[in-house]
C-alpha cells in the first residue's frame, strides 16, 4: 500500500484482509509495526492484481470487439465527425451547419488525426475497402481507450488500494457503458480518455514539493477541454480546490516553515493552467488553416450552447426530464450506477461507524484521508448536478465521467464490504475462523460483481441483436449489391443514388457506400435542418487569396448556402419524391401509423423490389425492460403469457419489423400496338417493259 492513502485495518477488530493481530496494527505505519512484521516473517501473498500490460491486453481485446460490434448510437457521430473525416480523406461527404465558416463550432484539428490514420490504413490495406478503414479507425480508438483505462486502473491500485483497483478494473472491462463509449468517434469520448489520464496523476497526494502532479493533471484536463469538448474541464475543479486549500501529506511543522505555501500553490495552479492553455495554439492554427479565418472553436461552442439565447442553443434539439441520466446510467451500469450514486453517503456512514477503514500512513489529522477520498468522489456528483439541470440531455454527455462511475462504485463496494466485516465481528460470527469470514466476504463481493457482469452482457447483447440491422444492410449493399450491379451495368460513369427518408439518422457514414454511390434525402416527417454535401470542386475565383488554397478542400473554407443555426428546415436539402432514387433503405413496421411523407415503401411492390430485409426491433411497441436487456426465449415466452401490454395486447414483449434495402422497379414504357397492314400490289404484266414498270411504280 502507498504511504499517502491506504486501506487500514481497524484497531478494534481484525479485518478480513488483516494478517496481524489488532494490537499490532498502527495508523501511521510506525517503526513498531515494521519491527513486528519483520519478526513474523514475510506477509502472505495477497490477491492477484494485474500489471499494466496485462490489464492493457485484456482491455484491448474487449475494446476491439466493441469497435467491431458496437452500434453507432448517435447521428451526430456520423454527420459531425465521420463525414468530415471521409471528406478530407476522399474528397466528398456530408456537411452540417456546424462546419460552416459562418458558425465554426466544430474543430478540424480534432478531425485531422483520424484522417491520417485513415490514410495510413488506406495504403496498408491496399484494396481501398472503406469499411475496413472505418473499422481500422475504430480499432485505433479502442487501443487508445485501453491504454488510458489501464493507466487509470494502475493509479487507483497505487493510491486507493488493491481491492478498489481490482473492483474498478472489472467494472471498466465489462460495463456496457464503457463498451458503448470507448470506441465512439465523439469529443466526449476523447475527453473521457484525457479525464482518465488526468486522474492517473490527480489521484496522487497533494504536496508542495510535488510539482508534476498539478502540471500533468491540469494539462490533461486542458487537453480534453480545448482540443475536444470545453465542458469536460468541470471534472478538474476539485483538483484545483485540493491543490489550493488542502495541506496534503506535509505536517504542520513542515508547513510552518513555509508561511506562503498557499500562495505558492496558487502560483503553481496558475502556471499549470497557463501551460494547458498553450494547447490552443496548434488547435487555432489548424482551424485557421482549414477555415481560412481566425476562430477559437472552444469559445464558439460555449457561446452557442450557453449564451445562444432562446432562439439558438442545444434546447432546439430536444429536451429531457432530470431523471434521464439516472435511467440511462442504470441501463449502462445497472447496480453499479446505484452504488456510484451512493458512494458519498457510504463514505459518510463509514466515517462514523467504521472510521478506521480508510487511513493515511502520514496524515496531518484524522479527517485527512476522508477529505481526500471525498475529493475523488465529488467530480461525478458535480458533473451530474450540472448536466441534470440542463434541459437538453444526451447519453454521450455522460461519457466523460463513465470511468468515474466505475471508480465511485468500486469505492462504495469496498466500504460496504467493510460494514459487513464489522457486523460479523460485532455479532461474533466466524470470529475465530478468520479465513471463513474472509471467504464469505469475498463471495459476497463476487456475487455483486457477477450480477453486474451478467446484466451488462445482457445489455450489450440486446443492443446488438435489436439494433444492428442497419449495419448489416449497408454491408450487404457495399459488398454484394453494388458489385453485382457493376458486372451488368454498361455505363460505368453513371452515379447510383441511395435515398433515405425517415432513416436518415441511422446512416453509418459514406465509409459504408462504395465510390460512385451518392446519398440523397427524401422528405419525411423530420422538420429540422438536414446536412448536404460539402463543395467538391475548388472555385478559387470566388475566393480572393493565394494559390495554396488549391491544397485545401473547398468545403472547409467556402461559405455554403442554406445553413442556419436555429435548426430550421431547408427544403433544398431533400427531394420531394423518389424519382431520382435507384435504391432506398427504410424500416417497415406493421403496426406503426404511416403518413403521406413516410409511407411503407417496402409494401409498394409495384415501385420497389426487396433486395434484403433483416429483423429490426420496434422499440415503441415493445416492453421497455425486454427491449433494454437480452432475455432467453423461454423466459420471454413465459413472461408474455402473464404480462399482456397496453401497447401490445397480444402479449408479445418484443415486436419486430424489417430493415430493408429496396431497389426501384424499372418500369417498361408500353407502346400501343399498331395493327399490321399488308399492302398487295397489283400484278404487273409480263410483257411490260422496264419503263412501263417504272411508270407503274411512280
Amino acid at each position: 500500500m502507498p504511504d499517502n492513502i491506504r486501506v487500514r485495518k481497524s484497531k478494534s477488530f481484525q479485518s478480513d484482509n488483516s494478517s496481524v493481530s489488532p494490537a499490532t496494527t498502527s495508523v501511521t505505519g510506525s517503526v513498531e509495526r515494521r519491527n513486528s512484521a519483520a519478526s513474523r516473517g514475510p506477509p502472505p501473498k495477497g490477491p492477484y492484481t494485474a500489471p499494466f500490460w496485462v490489464a492493457f491486453g485484456a482491455l484491448a481485446i474487449v475494446r476491439v470487439l466493441s469497435a467491431l460490434y458496437a452500434n453507432i448510437a448517435d447521428c451526430d457521430e456520423v454527420y459531425n465527425y465521420w463525414e468530415p473525416t471521409h471528406y478530407l480523406q476522399y474528397g466528398y461527404g456530408m456537411q452540417t451547419w456546424e462546419y460552416s465558416p459562418e458558425y465554426s463550432i466544430r474543430s478540424w484539428a480534432y478531425i485531422f488525426p483520424q484522417v491520417v490514420v485513415g490514410k495510413i490504413l488506406e495504403y496498408a490495406i491496399g484494396d481501398n475497402d472503406k469499411i475496413k478503414i472505418f473499422y481500422g479507425i475504430r480499432i485505433f480508438f479502442s487501443l487508445l481507450s485501453a491504454f488510458c483505462e489501464a493507466k487509470f486502473y494502475r493509479a487507483v491500485l497505487d493510491q486507493l488500494g488493491n481491492r478498489v483497483g481490482r473492483y474498478m478494473f472489472i467494472m471498466l472491462l465489462t460495463g456496457a457503458g464503457m463498451w458503448n463509449a470507448a470506441t465512439a468517434y465523439l469529443p466526449s469520448t476523447f475527453a473521457m480518455y484525457t479525464t482518465m489520464l488526468a486522474f492517473s496523476y490527480a489521484l496522487g497526494p497533494v504536496s508542495s514539493k510535488n510539482t508534476k502532479r498539478p502540471y500533468r493533471a491540469i494539462g490533461f484536463f486542458a487537453f480534453g477541454a480545448l482540443y475536444a469538448w470545453p465542458f469536460s474541464a468541470v471534472v478538474g475543479l476539485p483538483l484545483v480546490f485540493e491543490e489550493i486549500f488542502v495541506r496534503g501529506t506535509e505536517t504542520s511543522k513542515v508547513l510552518s516553515k513555509n508561511i506562503n505555501w498557499r500562495a505558492q500553490r496558487v502560483k503553481r495552479v496558475l502556471g499549470a493552467t497557463f501551460s494547458g492553455l498553450l494547447i490552443l495554439i496548434p488547435v487555432v492554427a489548424f482551424d485557421y488553416f482549414f477555415y481560412q479565418k481566425f476562430t477559437v472553436v472552444p469559445l464558439n461552442i460555449i457561446l452557442y450552447n450557453v449564451f445562444g439565447g432562446s432562439e439558438r442553443g442545444p434546447n432546439l434539439y430536444g429536451t429531457e426530464p432530470w431523471t434521464y441520466y439516472f435511467i440511462n446510467g442504470f441501463l449502462n451500469f445497472n447496480i453499479l450506477y446505484i452504488m456510484a450514486i451512493l458512494s458519498l453517503p457510504a463514505l459518510v456512514i463509514t466515517f462514523f461507524v467504521d472510521n478506521g477503514r480508510i487511513a493515511s500512513a502520514s496524515p496531518t489529522d484524522k479527517n485527512y484521508p476522508y477529505i481526500i477520498v471525498l475529493l475523488r468522489l465529488i467530480p461525478l456528483y458535480l458533473w451530474l448536478s450540472i448536466f441534470c439541470l440542463i434541459p437538453h440531455k444526451e447519453e454521450r454527455f455522460l461519457y466523460v465521467v463513465y470511468p468515474l462511475v466505475c471508480l465511485n462504485a468500486a469505492v462504495c463496494l469496498f466500504l460496504a464490504r467493510g460494514w459487513v466485516d464489522r457486523f460479523l465481528f460485532e455479532v461474533q460470527i466466524l470470529n475465530k475462523a478468520r479465513n471463513r469470514r474472509k471467504q464469505m466476504l469475498t463471495g459476497l463481493t463476487s456475487v455483486i460483481i457477477l450480477v453486474s457482469v451478467v446484466i451488462s452482457a445482457s445489455r450489450i447483447t440486446a443492443l446488438y441483436q435489436h439494433y444492428y440491422a442497419p449495419v448489416t444492410i449497408y454491408k450487404h449493399f457495399y459488398y454484394e449489391e453494388i458489385p453485382s450491379q457493376e458486372l451488368t451495368n454498361v455505363d460505368d460513369n453513371k452515379e447510383i443514388n441511395l435515398c433515405l427518408g425517415k432513416e436518415w439518422y441511422r446512416f453509418p457514414s459514406h465509409y459504408f457506400l462504395p465510390h460512385g454511390v451518392r446519398l440523397r434525402f427524401i422528405e419525411s416527417d423530420f422538420l429540422g435542418l438536414l446536412p448536404k454535401y460539402f463543395p467538391e470542386a475548388p472555385t478559387i475565383s470566388e475566393h480572393e487569396g493565394p494559390n495554396y488554397l488549391n491544397m485545401i478542400p473547398p468545403g472547409t473554407w467556402q461559405l455554403p448556402s442554406g445553413f442556419n443555426d436555429r435548426n430550421l428546415q431547408n427544403p433544398d436539402h431533400s427531394d420531394s419524391n423518389t424519382d431520382k432514387c435507384d435504391y432506398l433503405i427504410d424500416v417497415d413496421f406493421e403496426s406503426t401509423q404511416t403518413s403521406p411523407r413516410e409511407p411503407r415503401y417496402a409494401q409498394q411492390t409495384d415501385d420497389w423490389s426487396r433486395i434484403i430485409c433483416v429483423p429490426f426491433l420496434n422499440a415503441n411497441q415493445s416492453n421497455r425492460f425486454a427491449r433494454a436487456f437480452h432475455l432467453p426465449n423461454w423466459l420471454l415466452e413465459k413472461w408474455s403469457r402473464f404480462a399482456p401490454s397496453r401497447i401490445n395486447p397480444k402479449g408479445d414483449l418484443l415486436r419486430w419489423g424489417e430493415y430493408c434495402l429496396l431497389k426501384k422497379v424499372e418500369k417498361k414504357i408500353e407502346i400501343p400496338e399498331v395493327p399490321e397492314v399488308i399492302v398487295v400490289p397489283e400484278e404487273i404484266p409480263k410483257e411490260s417493259s422496264f419503263f412501263n414498270l417504272w411508270g407503274y411504280l411512280s
